[in-house]
């Protein structure tokens, strides 16, 4: 049975889209035909691309290891045992994919224990279903240049984010918190082979204007302020076609919790699970 909330938010939205949906399927069209000729990253020999999906599963009480069956097909050791421990205590759970098949196949199995209704779906189209929207998102990278992986939409008001530093749990009360990984590419030891350096963050506050110098000149530059946690940074060194996955210790806690946990439309827990697949490596000498 559908629960009334769920009925009249979705009449609300409706009402609201009824008087433009003409013009809606027009612009819609219009902005798909200019983002396929401006918006979408041109694929290049010297361009890295990293595949990232985002699988939201619902949490369930009785059965809260549901995502720790995954780990029997993953290889952990990628990672050196004094982050991977530092990074469990801040409930994160990092590694690379052995058996793609099995994995894959038990994430369907996740997607089928968690049908997808149709007003979940409208809902979702309107970017207020829940903490993250699923979907596959292929990402451009450059050797050494910083790119942005936000893991869910920012928290609005004021939130304790925590942080076990390996002696010591820290909090800080922030304002609009929004959790990202900070992703840098680097060259592999081998030919066609990469790391992925990865550090997670979270901004927050209002913007604020800097100025950076750039050659002979400066720029200016506007951003949120941001906690970012050096010691939980990692790689993940590989080649094409290897995958990736982050997901929450069995023990829902500190930043993995609030990184990767928060709650759909019908305010039910739910979890984030992270796969990253380096799609593309390019010739050394082109990676520039």
């Amino acid at each position: 049975m559908i629960h009334p909330n769920r009925i009249l938010l979705l009449i609300s939205l409706l009402l609201l889209g009824c008087g433009g949906c003409a013009s809606w399927t027009k612009r819609a069209k219009e902005l798909e035909h200019e983002g396929a000729a401006t918006n979408r990253p041109v694929r290049t020999t010297r361009s890295i691309e990293v595949e990232s999906q985002f699988v939201q599963l619902r949490f369930d009480p009785s059965d809260p290891d549901q995502l720790q069956s995954i780990w029997q097909w993953v290889d952990e050791t990628v990672i050196p045992a004094e982050t991977r421990t530092l990074l469990a205590r801040n409930g994160l759970r990092v590694g690379r994919v052995a058996q793609h098949d099995r994995l894959e196949a038990r994430v369907e199995q996740f997607k089928a224990q968690n049908p997808t209704d149709v007003i979940d779906e409208f809902l979702a189209s309107a970017s207020v279903a829940s903490h993250q929207s699923e979907g596959t998102d292929r990402i451009p990278l450059r050797i050494g240049k910083r790119k942005e992986l936000p893991v869910r939409s920012p928290i609005e008001g004021e939130h304790v984010v925590l942080f076990h530093d390996g002696e010591h749990l820290i909090g800080e009360t922030l304002r609009d918190p929004q959790f990202l990984f900070a992703m840098t590419a680097e060259r592999g030891r081998a030919a066609r082979t990469m790391r992925l350096r990865l550090r997670p963050e979270v901004q927050h506050g209002e913007m604020k204007q800097s100025f950076i110098a750039g050659g002979a000149a400066m720029r200016i530059d506007v951003r949120r302020p941001a906690w970012s946690f050096e010691r939980l940074e990692f790689d993940l060194p590989g080649g094409e076609g290897d995958l990736f996955v982050i997901t929450e210790t069995a023990s829902r806690r500190g930043l993995g919790r609030q990184m990767l946990g928060g709650k759909n439309v019908d305010q039910l827990e739910q979890q984030t699970l992270v796969l990253l697949r380096i799609a593309h490596v390019p010739q050394t000498a082109d990676a520039l």
